[in-house]
């Protein structure tokens, strides 16, 4: 689950092409007041920031507060911390796949399927119910001050990052898990299966003369 919420997360992030179509669908140019090139820019600083091999400030070229920039240094943390939990997780699936596959051991992938689904789901209907509400008590749980309610004035960056935009983040990571658990069931069917057709098929006998 930490696996595929870290991968999940990481495509969502890194998926440019979806904001740069927003920029036009969601209207961002009259909203903000800047222009695409702007929006773009400034976009692309803020997700630059938030790689785990970026080690520099942030730095936008339109206005930004000293509580705006340390949310976004919170943000960049809390990213750390599930990349680094992910990259540590794959790790422990790959090399537990390899053992339980040796050993012929089938039934933890049904069940980790099975455990892995239920966060995409709650979250993916909450989102598609109500967002905002989820989007509000997601900050209030994570961050442990304010910062991340944005005056406009002060923090116009935020005109450039409306809640339609992380509710497709959201989204992009609900059905990433989701295609990682079908793929997982996928796999502990088809090996069911082989297993089972082997053990149908008659064994192989040695004559000696």
């Amino acid at each position: 689950m930490v696996a595929l919420l870290a991968m999940g997360l990481a495509i969502a992030i890194n998926f440019r092409p979806l904001y740069y179509l927003d920029i036009s669908r969601l209207n961002l140019v009259e909203k903000s007041g800047f222009n695409a090139v702007v929006i773009k820019e400034n976009y692309n600083i803020l997700i630059d920031y938030c790689c785990p091999f970026f080690t520099g400030p942030l730095e936008f070229t339109i206005r930004a507060s000293q509580s705006g920039l340390s949310h976004f240094a919170e943000v960049k943390q809390i990213f750390n911390i599930i990349y680094l939990a992910g990259a540590i997780s794959l790790l422990f699936v790959v090399i537990s796949f390899i053992i339980k596959a040796k050993l012929g051991e089938l039934k933890y992938l049904r069940n980790c399927a099975i455990i892995t689904v239920i966060l995409p789901a709650v979250v993916g209907i909450f989102a598609l119910i109500d967002f905002n509400t989820l989007f509000l008590l997601f900050h209030k749980i994570t961050f442990s001050n304010d910062d991340w309610l944005f005056d406009p004035v002060t923090d116009p960056v935020i005109n450039i990052l409306p809640e339609e935009f992380f509710m497709q983040c959201a989204l992009i990571i609900v059905g990433t898990m989701l295609i990682g658990v079908i793929t997982v069931l996928i796999i502990y069917f088809v090996s069911k299966k082989n297993r089972r057709v082997e053990r149908l098929l008659p064994q192989k006998q040695n004559y000696y003369y």
